[in-house]
């Protein structure tokens, strides 16, 4: 049963949305749903009805319906979940780049609810892990899988590699609520002191889009960091995140153009 206020909000759209104007239909109805979303007046988690019914109340196709929720999904405004509905999303999960950072402690400063679900741990050969955190090819690391979640929804699978008798000694049970570099340092004397970072887009695959939840081809970040404590190098981490509902930000200082290294 829907909201006398949601009821209101579909009255008012079927009012504002002009069939003689150039803009069209589905475009004034993304722009409109996500000025309505952002001001508030559809909060996070209100379900929207289903694209028929929401079509028919509007007096529009349901193809002008459809295109326009999927816009307003690829922007992060809206989750679709199959067979369930469309919901307004939660605000992204914004991550500043200013400094070596921790995810949970990000979502905590942000009001945020963290989980982490175990996939799995192994002592293991990695062609890339190993080399770096044992100068060998052939040596033998901690490898560590899990699921984030941020409020409920599945966010980030991350594979994370440990020299393996530090990875073998940490309490995992307190994984979902420490920090990774916290219980580094006080199981295995490792102080994390900084970090190299790549990030790239890429479309998710399987497995992650299975453990996300979403769609293959949907576009997610990958970001790589490897850590040292001081020249030592202690961890090598591999995260998908999915790209709908996650950004970074980064703040540029200076009066004059800097340039990059030959």
């Amino acid at each position: 049963m829907q909201s006398p206020a949601l009821d209101r909000v579909v009255q008012e759209l079927a009012q504002e949305l002009d069939g003689s104007s150039r803009t069209p239909l589905y475009e004034q109805l993304e722009l409109r749903l996500r000025q309505l979303i952002e001001a508030g007046v559809l909060a996070a988690g209100s379900a929207l009805p289903p694209e028929p019914e929401l079509a028919e109340r509007l007096g529009v196709s349901r193809q002008t319906v459809n295109q326009a929720l999927t816009n307003l999904a690829r922007r992060g405004t809206v989750t679709r979940r199959r067979r369930v509905g469309t919901f307004v999303a939660p605000p992204f999960v914004e991550q500043p780049l200013d400094g070596l950072y921790s995810f949970l402690r990000t979502l905590l400063a942000q009001g945020r609810l963290p989980e982490m679900r175990l996939l799995g741990y192994r002592i293991t050969v990695d062609e890339r892990a190993s080399p770096f955190l044992t100068s060998d090819v052939h040596g033998l690391v901690f490898e560590l899988s899990r699921l984030r979640l941020v409020d409920g929804d599945p966010f980030v699978v991350e594979t994370l590699y440990l020299p393996a008798d530090c990875g073998e000694s940490l309490p995992l049970d307190r994984l979902e609520h420490e920090v990774v570099y916290d219980l580094l340092r006080e199981t295995c004397g490792l102080d994390v002191t900084h970090a190299d970072e790549t990030l790239r887009p890429v479309v998710l695959e399987q497995p992650e889009a299975s453990l996300l939840g979403l769609s293959l081809g949907e576009p997610a970040f990958l970001v790589e960091r490897r850590g040292y404590a001081g020249a030592a190098p202690v961890e090598l981490r591999r995260s998908v995140i999915r790209g709908d509902r996650y950004r970074f930000r980064v703040r540029l200082e200076g009066h004059t153009l800097t340039t990059p290294p030959a």
